[in-house]
């Protein structure tokens, strides 16, 4: 299947929305039962710890930047121990799904549809996630970019509509509450807020397309997350009360009831439930879309489609079955969430993080000792290269004198031929009536120039030596034949090689002898 790849902005928004998720309708009354009016400042602390969590999941990604949470733990925990992680990860994430429809039928149900059954409404929900998740990331990115902006103009006329009616009597005073219960409401807003942001680890970073902005967008969307959260929290104590919100199911819901601009505009809390729907959508189909691709990759399949329709059957049928009730679901959400969702999101990921560094730092100490060798190898080559180098230098010089060597036998046959020449008139008459001996003298030194330019360095400077002197030294004409015939007899001695004397062996020397005979008489 093809790569999908989001825009930096995109994932901040998707970021973004997904940390509110379901904490907006569950959270300030949670955390307001055993913090009572400094729910606020817990929900504060908690956004700053969160940050560590956020820095967790970001330094993970930078270890595995082209993989997702599932790839990455088969890469590093092997075959056997990353399908058991993975296994038991993906266990949370469908069971977390199918508590997510139930929120949405308990929600419609309680407060708006009460003679619904709550099926029709998880139903109607699944069809949207199997949807987006079938269209994919890049379009489900998409719709998120469009809801953010509708999602912020609620949230601004949501807060300003309720701001008259604020009683700041409510939160006083201020640091009641013990350290326990403030660290108490602590784990319970983080467990909720940003454990579920592990899940951005399957498109982060390897499906995002700039990664520093991406990082960024991380920490940004959280941080705005964490501050609609407090704000919904301050809100509900400062309008509601502390008991008020402790005991109501919806908090944030009844807050929306509130509103009334001059006894005119009222009954709009459903507008207001437009945000709590889009944020449980967001996080519903992050869920929702990590177990299928999970469940794909596990199976080996390219494609992971085929499982959109019977995981979200399944997913359905345990959004019936996963609470009886709604105090089954708040025992579940305070005591037993925090530690499944730590153990799967917390220390799953810092195990890996762990793995990942370990192995990357044997991968360098590889590499750099590799290095060295390589270097090591280069520099035996250089030197090597060096030599040859030298050597090839000087073999020029060897040429040139081959050259100069090659050329000699030419000098040769021109002394021979100065040689040749006689003081009296009538021999040069004589040599000037026989041409056809004098052309057979040049062809015969053409091949003897052709026959020692074959030869490699077979020409010896000690024969020109010998003809030059014979040519300043012209005393006689017999000493010129004796000369002569010494020049001859050392240009058939001088070859070194074996194949070049039967070469010689043509050349017509000696009939230029005989010819030279014939001029001088």
């Amino acid at each position: 299947m093809e790569k999908e790849v989001i825009s930096s902005r995109q994932f901040t928004i998707i970021t973004f929305l997904l940390s509110i998720g379901t904490a907006i309708l569950i959270i300030p009354s949670s955390i307001a039962s055993s913090s009572k009016q400094d729910a606020w400042i817990a929900a504060s602390i908690g956004v700053v710890l969160s940050l560590l969590v956020v820095k967790l999941f970001v330094t993970l990604g930078d270890q595995t930047p082209t993989l997702n949470f599932i790839e990455a733990n088969e890469k590093l925990l092997g075959r056997f121990f990353g399908k058991i992680t993975v296994v038991g990860f993906l266990s949370l994430t469908l069971f977390a799904g199918g508590e997510l429809l139930y929120f949405i039928g308990a929600f419609m149900k309680t407060e708006v549809m009460p003679e619904t059954p709550t099926m029709a409404f998880a139903l109607l929900f699944i069809i949207i996630i199997m949807y987006a998740t079938y269209l994919g990331i890049e379009n489900f990115a998409r719709s998120a970019e469009i809801l953010f902006p509708m999602f912020v103009l609620i949230f601004i006329f949501f807060v300003v509509s309720i701001t008259p009616q604020i009683k700041f009597e409510n939160i006083q005073p201020i640091m009641e509450a013990s350290k326990t219960s403030i660290l108490y409401s602590i784990i319970r807003f983080v467990s909720v807020f940003s454990f579920s942001l592990v899940m951005l680890l399957m498109i982060y970073p390897a499906s995002v397309n700039v990664q520093q902005s991406s990082k960024k967008g991380f920490y940004i969307g959280m941080l705005l997350g964490g501050f609609v959260l407090v704000t919904l929290i301050t809100l509900s104590i400062l309008v509601l009360g502390p008991a008020n919100t402790a005991s109501r199911t919806f908090p944030s819901y009844a807050l929306a009831q509130r509103i009334s601009i001059g006894n005119f505009l009222q009954r709009i809390e459903i507008i207001m439930a437009f945000m709590w729907i889009v944020s449980i959508f967001i996080r519903t189909f992050m869920y929702f879309y990590t177990t299928v691709v999970g469940i794909a990759q596990i199976m080996k399949l390219k494609d992971h489609r085929p499982l959109i329709l019977p995981m979200g059957i399944i997913m359905v049928g345990l959004s019936q079955i996963v609470h009886p009730d709604i105090v089954h679901s708040n025992i579940y959400n305070d005591e037993i969430w925090p530690i499944y969702a730590f153990v799967c999101t917390i220390l799953l990921p810092i195990l890996l993080l762990i793995v990942a560094v370990i192995r990357n730092r044997k991968s360098q100490g590889n590499s750099t000792e590799m290095g060295h060798a390589d270097s090591n190898q280069g520099q035996m080559t250089d030197a090597s290269n060096a030599v040859s180098n030298q050597g090839n230098q000087t073999k020029p010089d060897n040429m040139d004198s081959n050259q100069e060597n090659q050329t000699k036998p030419d000098n040769m046959n021109s002394n021979q031929e100065n040689q040749a020449i006689p003081d009296n008139k009538d021999s040069h008459q004589e040599n000037q009536a026989k041409p056809a001996t004098m052309d057979s003298n040049q062809d015969n030194q053409t091949n003897d120039a052709n026959t020692d330019s074959t030869q490699d360095n077979q020409a010896k400077p000690d024969n020109t030596v010998s003809n030059q002197e014979k040519t300043d030294n012209p005393v006689s004409t017999k000493d010129n034949q004796d000369k002569s015939a010494m020049s001859n007899s050392s240009q058939v001695t001088q070859p070194e090689a074996g194949n070049a004397t039967s070469k010689q062996d043509d050349q017509a020397p000696p009939d230029k002898t005989s010819s030279d005979k014939k001029n001088l008489e």
